[in-house]
């Protein structure tokens, strides 16, 4: 080998870097004969530099000379190709290395793709392939810049790519086409459509599966791809509420996990940070278990102990705010043939006209944050203590966590235009809460750069309370890209502080139930509603004073969700979870938690007509209204008033038409008297 050739497999960086040295200096001599050898010279330097700790910046710097140099060779497909390798590579190492330099990824990322599409409108064989390899990583970058939406057309158009690169013959591309579906299942699952994602994250784990029985041994790499598969398929159902179904393939990931450590010891430590960033961790046992549970109790199984996915939590106040759905939620009201009058169900009385829709309460998904809004740690409430996980981020003087190059004048800035906002939304002007929302929305951006957890949270709070000014002032389309973009920040941080962020993603998960179920999606809107719960019930276990009150919330906001969605015997189920919560939390504090308790039986009764059971329905509404007649200092219906009368009116008219006249009576009465004391335009 000559001091121009580049050593082939197995050379050490070191070898090759001495080499790239002499090619360098032949190239300056002679640059048609040794720029090509140089630039693969280059390739092969940055990929194994940026495998190396500490070396990633050095990776970067070696690639983009590679880039550079390609672009200096004329367009020919080998060329071109080498460019394309060369930018894949740099938009891998910035990705992984450098939260600063996303948007920088995100660009290198979007030229390979460029140059491969060049490559396969040539018919470059092979480069449909390496296009699809390159629209994933785009896809990726897409994601870590919040362009979710973006993020799903690449990987969706990647997955198309490995599905016609299949051999129908000999099944060849069926891994790659594998890997694929699983990163399309991942996002959808990021995006809150659970229910698609577990059929693409069902169809990778087949091929998986497929293989492992397959002739000959499954390389480190594959076993990996394989136990990511069956631990997202697990998570996927646990986020449906199948947890029980989930355990078998908690198993399977902790057998695959096992045999990795065995093989290549090495290894482990990535599929844990896997792990770990979902709230999850392989126990000494060899188990999956939350952390929750491995904190709280001896470990006992191998499946997932706890309804994980991450929420967070609210107030005790379980009434609504000024919203489009305020009052009865449009979006949680049954369809037309469950309606008063439509054909299976109770008539309207003597030709009257139609009375309203039933008028379910969405238990505020919608609570924004306080004055405080965009500090990146949690409110005193909310904040529990420090966990094994990694707990809450470091404080700054102020109680905030640090903030990076920003420096505090602008998280401070960010601070006091969240506050404003949500100022002007709560006093009735959603529609002017917007702009300082928005501006508050490109300092976040901006300072999240370089800033890491608290210029991450600052930005996703602020974009959960642009989503809720949005969503009150009618913009619905806009407040589900601003709150799904939140809930994809807040997973990410997850497992860098648990104890900080669980609470956060889980108000942002039932908010986006929320912003779905308003655009008609009412199936899409039970994963992120039952993920807040699941993530609710692990806060409530750990500090029951403080997340009892939202885990009731959100429950009444699942049972909702799963109305809509036409699963009424489960929705009964929740309303009755829930009115326990309530009743618990109102035996505790009779006047702060009356308002909570009053919706959640009139919510029991509403789920009881929904199923036709006539004689069930008296005794709620009727409780109902003797909790309202309590003298008026007491009996705080909440900002939802409106929407509590609706309530109790149908309920009047259902008990009317089906022989209980007194307690409609008094229904009726208590609806009249809470409409007179609802707030009045304007006020």
């Amino acid at each position: 080998m000559t001091e121009y050739e580049v050593p082939g497999p197995g050379a050490s960086p070191d070898e090759i870097e001495r080499v790239v040295v002499s090619l360098r200096r032949a190239a300056g001599t002679d640059p048609d004969r040794y720029l090509p050898e140089l630039g693969h010279g280059l390739l092969r330097l940055g990929a194994l530099i940026a495998t190396e700790p500490g070396r990633l910046d050095e990776a970067v710097d070696v690639l983009e000379e590679a880039a550079a140099l390609y672009r200096r060779l004329p367009e020919e497909p080998p060329h071109l190709a080498g460019l394309g390798i060369a930018l894949q590579r740099k938009a891998l190492a910035l990705g992984f290395g450098f939260a600063e330099r996303y948007e920088e990824a995100r660009e290198t990322a979007r030229e390979a793709v460029e140059v491969w599409r060049r490559l396969v409108a040539r018919g470059v064989e092979g480069s449909r392939a390496e296009l699809a390899g390159a629209l994933l990583l785009l896809g990726g970058r897409l994601a870590d810049t919040g362009h979710h939406h973006e993020a799903l057309d690449r990987i969706t158009e990647a997955v198309e790519i490995r599905r016609l690169l299949v051999d129908r013959t000999d099944g060849t591309g069926r891994t790659e086409l594998a890997s694929a579906l699983q990163e399309l299942g991942v996002k959808l699952g990021e995006m809150g459509r659970q229910g698609e994602a577990l059929v693409h994250l069902s169809l990778a784990l087949s091929v998986y599966r497929e293989a492992a029985g397959a002739a000959g041994g499954r390389t480190v790499g594959d076993l990996g791809e394989h136990a990511v598969a069956a631990f997202a398929v697990g998570r996927t159902l646990i986020g449906l509420g199948r947890t029980d179904e989930a355990r078998p393939y908690f198993a399977e990931a902790a057998a695959l996990h096992a045999e990795i450590g065995a093989r290549e010891p090495a290894a482990i430590a990535f599929f844990d940070d896997i792990f770990a960033r979902h709230g999850y961790r392989v126990t000494y046992k060899g188990g999956i278990l939350a952390w929750e549970k491995i904190r709280g109790t001896p470990e006992t199984t191998t499946g997932p102990e706890t309804a994980t996915g991450p929420e967070t939590a609210t107030g005790p106040d379980t009434t609504g705010h000024p919203d489009a759905s305020a009052g009865p939620d449009p979006a949680a009201r049954p369809d037309a043939s469950a309606r008063p009058g439509a054909p299976g169900t109770p008539g309207t009385p003597g030709g009257a006209s139609e009375r309203p829709d039933t008028p379910d309460h969405d238990e505020t998904a919608d609570r924004a944050d306080t004055a405080s809004a965009a500090q990146a740690g949690p409110t005193p409430r909310t904040a529990p203590a420090a966990s094994v996980e990694g707990g809450p981020a470091p404080a700054g003087p102020t109680g905030r966590a640090a903030p990076g190059p920003a420096g505090p004048a602008a998280f401070e800035r960010i601070d006091h235009l969240n506050a404003h906002g949500l100022a002007l939304a709560h006093s009735g002007r959603p529609e002017l809460a917007v702009e300082p929302l928005t501006e508050a929305l490109a300092l976040a951006r901006a300072a999240a750069v370089g800033s890491g957890l608290a210029g991450s949270l600052s930005l996703a709070r602020t974009l959960h309370n642009l989503g809720l000014a949005q969503a009150w002032s009618g913009r619905r389309a806009e407040a589900l890209e601003a709150v799904d973009e939140a809930v994809h920040l807040y997973r990410r941080r997850l497992g860098a502080a648990p104890g900080t962020v669980r609470p956060l993603l889980a108000d942002s998960a039932d908010s986006l139930g929320s912003r779905l179920a308003g655009l008609g999606r009412h199936r899409d809107a039970l994963a992120p509603a039952t993920e807040a719960v699941a993530l609710f019930r692990q806060l409530a276990h750990a500090d029951p004073d403080a997340y009892r009150g939202e885990l009731a919330r959100v429950l009444n906001n699942l049972s909702i969700r799963l109305c809509d969605a036409d699963r009424h015997i489960e929705a009964l189920a929740v309303t009755e979870e829930s009115l326990e919560l309530h009743r618990d939390l109102h035996r505790d504090d009779p006047e702060a938690y009356l308002p909570g308790l009053a919706h959640a039986l009139t919510n029991l009764a509403l789920r009881r007509a929904r199923l036709g059971r006539h004689e069930a329905v008296a005794a709620p509404t009727a409780e109902a209204v003797h909790l309202l007649r309590q003298p008026p200092a007491r009996s705080r219906p909440g900002n939802d008033v409106t929407g509590l009368a609706e309530s109790l009116a149908w309920l009047g008219w259902y008990l009317r038409r089906n022989g209980h006249p007194d307690a409609a009576r008094d229904a009726e009465r208590t609806a009249r008297r809470l409409r007179r004391r609802a707030p009045k335009p304007g006020r």
